[in-house]
């Protein structure tokens, strides 16, 4: 039989074809466009697009198949305005659609033959899935760069208004230096904006800490009677002020448990504060503590504490509750307008439950009042010790007591040792480290506390501690305590490797400096 050259060309072309786009991620589709025949597919039309060389289908149905056609007609193709487009297809083994790039053109045959529809099909998955987390990412940039703009906005205005309060009061009770009843109005009025503002900056920081995933609980055993006690101690007195009328009901077995007290305090002192500002003078607050249950987890028995706070304040509006665990927010509200706050509370209030394993909910309606409820999962602590209590309860008296202030800063050590003279103690101060090391060498014994600065010049607080801690005689036993700016969880640590018996941190009133003197002393 002899072979025409025309068939000869025609199988040279399909090998030519075949060896070419079996190299290539694309798929390579002619079809007859009279008799709408499939004449060539690509070998690896099966492997890109699950097209079987065997399949007896029109070009027509295998284009719809996949879904590059609405519906079986060629001529679709050639209406269209466009001759390429990206487009989802369809794998038709797995069904899996795949982003592709498709271009289409038709070409005449020689004299008498049909007109011919070459199809080009990509597979672009990759680089689409790659350009859309190119896309996600830069939108979640933007929302970041939106969401820090916002948050330097609101932090700058929120810290101008105490600031200013201060800077404005400060002025006047200056001008008004022989004028005792307004240098007292003014000096009230400048602790409150002081304390505003020192509020305000440590939610940031503690805001902060919780974004960066670097929030640290502390655990240690602690009396939970104790605790509520002294969170009654500080909210009590902002309660009287408003004449509101504060209950308690405190119903539980076990007190002595294992827990992180500074952030369970934080958490009732955010909540209870909330209820005391958002109720109005004379109203009604309710504060239940109660236990619930007990329950075993990895070997320890855990009891669970169900911590209520009722009021009969302001409430809330659904819309403000959906959002009230955000960062700064706000209600806007004439009411709430007048009330200072720094809207980070109830999201670090939320973080922090979350990370104890335990549950917050929300009941709240406008001019009724509102619910928290909170749910607490503590260990037990079977020893029952109580030496930090027995510790709270003692008094000391200061008198003739010699400490040894390291502080670099002129005017934080003027302020101390006021305070400290103030409480009876004898003042001896060193201006870094270094200096401190020298007179510790000197004088060591006639000292009976040192208050040591971490971040000074020359030496730091945390090399100076170590080397009088290497000294022989009093200098392994006399008390050292940190008095820093430093406030996270590390600095804590970094203070007790270093040698020192407790951390105070920046700015510290006069009554938490006598506990911890108090505490100290009396080891």
């Amino acid at each position: 039989m002899l072979i025409g050259k025309k068939d000869l060309q025609i199988d040279y072309w399909h090998n030519f074809y075949r060896t070419v786009f079996a190299n290539l991620e694309e798929v390579l589709i002619v079809a007859d466009v009279v008799s709408d025949q499939v004449e060539y597919i690509s070998p690896n039309g099966e492997r890109v697009l699950g097209i079987r060389q065997d399949d007896q289908v029109s070009a027509s149905c295998l284009l719809k198949q996949i879904g590059l056609l609405e519906r079986p007609d060629l001529t679709i193709l050639k209406n269209r305005k466009e001759q390429e487009e990206e487009r989802y297809l369809m794998e038709l083994q797995s069904e899996e659609d795949l982003w592709c790039r498709c271009c289409w053109s038709f070409l005449q045959g020689y004299s008498d033959e049909h007109e011919k529809l070459i199809v080009n099909i990509s597979d672009r998955s990759k680089e689409r899935a790659s350009m859309d987390r190119i896309r996600q990412d830069l939108q979640e940039a933007q929302r970041a760069n939106a969401a820090k703009s916002r948050f330097l906005t609101t932090l700058s205005h929120d810290m101008r208004v105490p600031m200013n309060a201060i800077m404005g009061l400060t002025d006047l009770a200056m001008e008004y230096g022989e004028e005792q009843e307004k240098v007292q109005d003014y000096l009230y009025k400048i602790s409150r904006s002081s304390a505003h503002l020192l509020e305000l900056i440590n939610d940031v920081l503690d805001m902060s800490r919780i974004e960066s995933g670097q929030m640290i609980l502390e655990y240690r055993s602690f009396s939970i009677r104790e605790m509520l006690r002294n969170v009654m101690a500080i909210i009590q007195p902002q309660s009287e002020a408003k004449m509101q009328t504060l209950d308690t009901d405190w119903a539980f077995e076990h007190d002595r448990v294992t827990g992180d007290p500074v952030r369970i305090r934080q958490i009732l002192i955010n909540i209870l504060s909330n209820g005391v500002k958002y109720t109005q003078r004379g109203g009604n607050i309710f504060f239940q503590v109660k236990e619930t249950g007990i329950r075993e987890r990895n070997g320890s028995t855990y009891a669970v504490y169900q911590i209520k706070v009722y009021d009969n304040g302001y409430g809330m509006s659904e819309s403000f509750q959906q959002m009230i665990f955000e960062p700064f927010a706000k209600e806007r509200r004439a009411k709430s307008e007048e009330i200072e706050g720094t809207g980070l509370g109830m999201a670090i209030t939320k973080h922090l439950v979350d990370a104890m394993g335990g549950t917050l909910a929300l009941e709240s309606r406008l001019g009724e009042g509102t619910i928290f409820t909170i749910g607490l999962p503590l260990k037990l602590q079977e020893e029952a010790a109580r030496e930090q209590a027995a510790l709270s309860d003692k008094s000391c008296s200061f008198n003739g007591i010699r400490v040894l202030l390291v502080e670099d800063n002129e005017i934080t050590a003027d302020v101390l040792s006021d305070i400290l003279e103030l409480m009876g103690l004898r003042v001896i101060r060193a201006e870094n480290g270094e200096k401190a090391v020298r007179i510790f060498e000197k004088e060591g014994d006639s000292f009976d506390l040192i208050l040591m600065d971490v971040q000074m010049p020359v030496m730091d607080g945390y090399e100076a501690t170590r080397r009088i801690r290497g000294m022989k005689g009093k200098g392994r036993t006399i008390p050292i305590a940190a008095l820093t700016g430093n406030v996270f969880s590390e600095d804590i640590q970094a203070s007790r490797e270093a040698g020192m018996d407790c951390h105070l941190s920046k700015p510290v009133k006069k009554k938490e400096l006598e506990r911890v003197l108090t505490q100290l002393l009396s080891r």
